[in-house]
């Protein structure tokens, strides 16, 4: 049996230092209610932290995450999008936002949002997740996407001196350096000497993987080949790449402004969504896996089988070849129910290599294992199976001593308390632990051995994970 260790929030901040401490508490207080699936009761409580902190980036995102879990998808977005109005690189914020987006059929705004949390966060299995599954989706199911009101706050009149062609060629041709006409165009653009629209941007910056793309651009400017409507495109990007280092400090009025055609784009959305045949695939399919469980539960687990004895499983044959005992193991593997989105069967061969390599040890002698897969049940010395049904309070595995019945768990509830699915990894190292424990090897005290009786899962789909 390998245990649970759970999760704890990191790094939550508060944003008024007086009442730091009440709102910790209060905060505490809605994340155990959030914990456990209350989210109504969270997000009350959430309120009332907002309501003295109203930009709160933790108690923003909690409430994203829990509108999500409600499939509140447009509430859920709400949530995110002030927190990136505040702080747009804001992963978890940008994470959720593509996720909300995929949750609405909007798989082109999703992407672009789950494409710039895997730049600021490249490792991150759960991004990638996300990622992978809306550009399959977009492939299978092209669609039109809404379009966006226009923000006619941002509709500047282009503003460029003649002379600023002459800095862009002196650049373009290496006699003047990156740093000297950065700094150039960062003056004048806070001095509005240069004046650039905000909406005149490249639609896909792929092909921009270098700063010689743009200067190319502005040779080509600089000598009329080109109109300016490029030369604002190449600046917007050299700003959103802080190429050129631009702090201009929103007004409340622009930021609310945001906000509501932030809010009437999501209502064309769900005006679309609700008037097309659109076809939603929604990006989290953990509650699915569910689903397809639950349709046969008892093709797909083992319950009665793991409360019995394990002694009516035949034990392992052995065999002595220069003094080393051969083990061999015959496994039944247990079907799955298809279309589950992530392979564990596969994974399965690297906790039998993982076995098979380790040398141990049985009446004193050298000992190795050897597992064969059989499709007989009644031959099968272990039976193999992974299970969504809760094994026990913190239990992630569980398998008879020697022989007999071996359970992983998918998921569980104890990362935002819905039930989300583990990652990979997660699992194929749970499996490991217990086939340990099918061949006859208890717990042992040493962390970093795979018998060691915890472990802290990852998920491969938990916003909070």
């Amino acid at each position: 049996m390998i245990a649970f260790i759970s999760h704890n929030e990191e790094n939550t901040v508060f944003a008024q230092e007086q009442t730091r401490e009440q709102l910790k508490i209060l905060f505490d207080e809605a994340t155990e209610l959030f914990q456990n699936g209350n989210y109504n009761q969270a997000n009350t409580i959430y309120d009332q932290i907002l309501e003295s902190s109203p930009n709160n980036i933790s108690t923003l995102n909690m409430k994203g995450v829990g509108y999500s879990n409600m499939e509140q998808h447009a509430k859920s977005l709400k949530q995110f999008y002030k927190v990136l109005q505040n702080d747009p690189e804001n992963v978890k914020a940008l994470l959720g936002t593509g996720v909300g987006f995929g949750n609405l059929g909007e798989y082109s705004e999703s992407l672009k949002y789950l494409k710039k949390a895997d730049e600021m966060n490249p490792n991150n299995t759960i991004i990638q997740n996300y990622k992978d599954i809306i550009e399959k989706t977009l492939k299978k199911y092209p669609y039109t996407p809404t379009e966006k009101p226009t923000n006619t706050m941002k509709q500047t009149i282009s503003k460029i001196p003649e002379w600023v062609k002459h800095i862009a060629n002196w650049w373009s041709m290496g006699d003047i350096s990156d740093k000297k006409f950065t700094d150039s165009m960062q003056y004048m653009i806070k001095k509005e000497i240069v004046m650039i629209p905000e909406n005149e941007k490249f639609e896909n910056t792929n092909e921009l993987k270098m700063i010689s793309f743009v200067r190319n651009n502005f040779s080509q400017w600089s000598q009329n080949d080109i109109p300016n409507k490029e030369f604002h495109k190449n600046m917007n990007w050299l700003i959103e790449n802080k190429f050129i280092k631009i702090d201009l400090q929103k007004t409340t009025e622009e930021i609310e402004y945001e906000k509501y055609l932030f809010d009437r784009y999501l209502q064309k959305i769900l005006q679309n969504k609700g008037s097309e045949v659109r076809y939603i695939e929604y990006p989290n399919p953990s509650q699915d896996v569910i689903k397809k469980f639950l349709r046969d539960v008892e093709k797909w687990n083992f319950e009665s089988e793991v409360e019995n004895s394990s002694a009516e499983f035949p034990s392992p044959t052995y065999e002595i070849i220069d003094e080393t005992y051969f083990i061999k193991y015959k496994i039944y593997i247990n079907e799955q129910p298809q279309g589950l989105p992530l392979d564990h069967t596969s994974t399965l061969k690297n906790s039998f290599e993982f076995w098979e390599k380790v040398e141990l040890k049985t009446n004193d002698q050298d000992a190795r294992i050897i597992f064969e897969i059989t499709p007989s049940k009644a031959d099968a010395n272990v039976w193999v199976t992974w299970v969504v049904r809760d094994i026990g309070e913190g239990v992630l595995g569980h398998a008879h001593l020697g022989k007999g019945v071996v359970e992983v768990a998918l998921g569980d509830y104890n990362c935002d308390g819905s039930f989300q699915l583990y990652d990979v990894k997660s699992v194929e190292t749970i499996m490991t632990h217990e086939l340990g424990h099918s061949i006859g090897l208890p717990h042992t005290n040493d962390k970093e051995n795979i018998m060691y009786p915890s472990m802290t899962p990852s998920y491969a789909y938990c916003l909070l994970g």
